[in-house]
């Protein structure tokens, strides 16, 4: 293949990014959200197909002003060992599975030559030693294409470079068998291809690291060299991107900053126009403010966590200054936080209560925390604003209510938002005799004095004593673009899968025929044991009751798949899950290897895989924990059967994005969710629409854009010399409203039918 030339010499290095705040700004509105995939019809997968990824067609337009370009290709050391890279037959014996493709990571620089010519240099290492390179020399200088060198605007010439490292990566991928985990990039080529690592992550699945060298010298193959073993460095045991945290316990999101995979003009894709508009009104805002913003967790690991990851992501890209702070993990301290949590949703024994000491404990480490990690410091973020503090402070959940105490102690003033994530029992939280009681007590001693308390949009969320002037709701969100839930191509998926099957063949448990065989997929809490046994219930229905099945061979009726979070698993949960593995076989012999109970993997990807590909997604939990796995599977055109709960009923529109189970007793709901099944794999036509519409009912306001609009939003307000009320309204309808945006009858938002106080 052959390349149009790019600028030579020494502008080449010019090529400085934008301003990405502006580029928002001047950029987004013009993007045409269809390339989301938002419009698209769904399809049902039956198998992996090779498609040509997107970066082959990008250099058609200047296709016919093609340069000669040569390659000079200098082969270093030994090649990788071929694998096959998914399943492409039939196979009667499931236990045979082809190889994982290698992983390794790769290291890319750039030099400009004297002589108009660019040198590219390619090194992959396998986290051991570097395992080959390759040297490109991109020559620009013949004379017959002087005149169509310089036809090329410098955006024109970026855009060759990046194709041309792009599709030299995926042809070494392809060729060797291969998936390139991550890419260590010099400065150099990030000044010239700015675009570069956003493509390598939506395009190749790889994630870039922006790295910088120790010096000027070194040939371009060294330097692509010491740029693989640093990306390696970034990388923890289970391959994922080590955290990152400061010494005040600042999170540091995307690898410090290094691994910037989302320009800000992706986000527009996901979301409106309109919501694009109120995003840099308000973040605008608060540039000219100079306001500093905190953000407080209990863990930089989880369902809050990934929120705050994407958040924290969107607004570094908008230029608003905020931080996140953990404290430092302790293991005694996270037992009593799951207690605490567990006492608050009613879950386990209701009648056990707290020891006081548990509270006193989290109360002592809240203090000893904010003092050793210098929050309450000069600059700290705790501090008083007069001594550099936070202008806002926002704390997630019930895990550290002290915080509370200590802001207000250093700065009455200050405002402090407390965000509750949980579904809280105000039924026991009042009771006498019960564990919440004493527990809520404690808590309520703490954050009675928050300027604002945030609660997802339920009325089980909502404690009866919060004034309803401090109280605002808000939906929690998900990033469109993170791992879990970009698209990934076919070549991508079919790595997942492969990596999913190999998992679960090391734990000895039956593993996905797919692509031969479609698979029904449940993603609940390790400890959601009845969810899972009312899944694998309806499940045995479908199969041996089902009008869809009867007519087919075993080969050819779904799968099981039912996954759990394995981060939660505690032993006595494992043992658990162990059992019902074990009675799989006594009170379903004839399915126990269609069913498959597994945890997933660290990789999110995985989970982007297994979902993506699902005929159909279930959730017959009454816990609301994975309410976004609902939102995830709609936007994937994945179709939904789960409970009839208020939470669900937010995400669902029965019968047509997706079925409310209504039956009151455990017998009739498993039945009707193998009715629906049924409805779902006999009509196709139907599930087609229902995914479709399932797609196009998302609404903005759970998106990261539209969590950000809501933060940025209520910073502009309660940073305002009046003090606001918020009467129990919901956070995206003021923020539209401050905006100047109205509502419209066409806009797709989540339903306000449901009772809060």
């Amino acid at each position: 293949m052959e390349y149009p030339g790019v600028c030579t010499g020494p502008a080449l290095h010019d090529l400085i990014p934008l301003n990405r705040s502006a580029q928002w700004h001047t950029d987004l509105t013009m993007i045409d959200r269809t390339d989301s995939g938002l419009g698209e019809m769904p399809r049902k997968e039956t198998q992996f197909t090779s498609e040509q990824s997107p970066h082959h067609s990008t250099v058609q337009g200047v296709a016919d002003r093609t340069l000669d370009v040569s390659h000079d290709i200098k082969a270093g050391l030994s090649p990788v060992a071929t694998t096959t890279s998914c399943r492409q037959e039939d196979h009667e014996d499931d236990e045979d599975l082809s190889a994982v493709p290698t992983r390794l990571w790769v290291g890319i620089a750039l030099k400009v030559c004297e002589t108009q010519a660019v040198q590219v240099g390619v090194v992959w290492h396998d986290g051991t030693s570097s395992v080959d390179f390759a040297i490109h020399t991109v020559d620009f200088s013949h004379n017959e294409h002087e005149a169509a060198v310089r036809g090329l605007s410098i955006g024109g010439r970026t855009n060759v470079l990046e194709d041309f490292l792009a599709n030299t990566l995926e042809t070494i991928a392809r060729d060797r068998a291969c998936k390139f985990v991550g890419a260590g990039i010099a400065p150099e080529v990030i000044r010239a291809c700015p675009k570069l690592p956003s493509r390598l992550w939506n395009e190749l699945d790889i994630l870039p690291v922006a790295l910088d060298r120790d010096s000027n010298c070194g040939d371009v193959d060294e330097i692509a060299d010491l740029m693989a073993r640093k990306c390696v460095l970034c990388f923890g045991p289970n391959v994922q991107p080590r955290l990152q945290i400061g010494p005040l316990g600042e999170v540091g999101v995307d690898l410090g900053g290094r691994s910037t995979f989302v320009l800000p003009e992706r986000y527009a894709c996901t979301v409106g126009e309109r919501t694009t508009r109120m995003a840099n009104y308000y973040s605008q805002s608060l540039r000219r403010k100079h306001k500093k913003l905190a953000f407080f967790t209990s863990s930089s690991q989880g369902g809050v966590a990934r929120m705050r990851y994407g958040l924290m992501r969107f607004l570094n890209c908008m230029e608003v200054d905020c931080s996140w702070f953990v404290p430092p993990p302790r293991p005694e301290v996270t037992r009593i936080h799951e207690r605490v949590r567990q006492a608050l949703r009613g879950e386990g024994d209701h009648d056990s209560p707290l020891p006081k000491a548990h509270m006193d404990t989290i109360d002592t480490w809240t203090h000893s925390i904010a003092e050793s990690l210098r929050w309450t410091a000069n600059g700290g973020p705790l501090a008083p604003r007069s001594r550099g503090g936070a202008a806002v402070i926002v704390i997630d959940d019930f895990t550290m209510p002290a915080l509370v105490t200590i802001s207000k102690s250093l700065d009455p003033l200050r405002p402090v938002i407390l965000r509750s994530h949980h579904a809280l029992r105000h039924d026991l939280m009042t009771a006498q005799g019960t564990c919440a009681g004493p527990l809520w007590q404690w808590i309520w001693s703490h954050i009675k004095h928050v300027d604002l308390f945030i609660s997802e949009p339920l009325q089980t969320h909502v404690p009866r004593m919060i004034p309803s002037q401090k109280l605002a709701l808000m939906s929690s969100s998900i990033d469109w673009l993170d791992g879990q839930n970009k698209r990934l191509s076919d070549e991508a998926t079919a790595y997942y899968h492969q990596d999913f099957a190999h998992l679960c063949q090391r734990q000895g448990v039956p593993h996905l025929a797919y692509p031969r065989r479609d698979f029904i997929i449940q993603i609940t809490d390790s400890d959601s044991q009845s969810a899972i046994q009312d899944a694998i219930a309806a499940f045995a229905h479908f199969r041996r009751q089902s009008r869809y099945c009867s007519g087919l061979s075993v080969q050819q009726t779904p799968q099981l798949l039912l996954c759990h979070d394995s981060s939660s698993a505690f032993t006595s949960k494992a043992r658990s899950l162990d059992r019902i593995r074990t009675s799989l076989t006594r009170d379903y012999p004839d399915l126990a290897s269609d069913i498959i109970i597994s945890p997933l993997p660290p990789c999110d990807r995985t989970l982007n895989a297994l979902l993506s590909r699902a005929h159909i997604s279930l959730s017959l939990s009454h816990n609301p924990s994975h309410n976004a796995l609902i939102a995830q599977s709609l936007h994937k055109g994945v179709t939904c059967i789960a409970l009839h709960t208020p939470s669900n009923a937010l995400h669902i529109q029965h019968t047509r994005s997706g079925f409310l189970i209504q039956a009151p007793d455990k017998t009739g709901q498993r039945r009707e969710a193998a009715e629906y099944m049924d409805v779902l794999f006999g009509d196709d036509e139907r599930y087609y629409d229902m995914g479709y519409c399932g797609r196009l009912g998302i609404s903005d306001e759970i998106s990261t854009v539209g969590e950000a609009v809501c933060w940025m939003y209520l910073f502009n307000r309660m940073t305002s010399e009046r003090k606001p009320s918020f009467e129990g309204g919901w956070v995206w309808d003021m923020a539209r409203e401050g905006a100047g945006e109205r509502r419209r009858r066409a806009d797709v938002e989540r339903s306000r039918s449901v009772t809060i106080v």
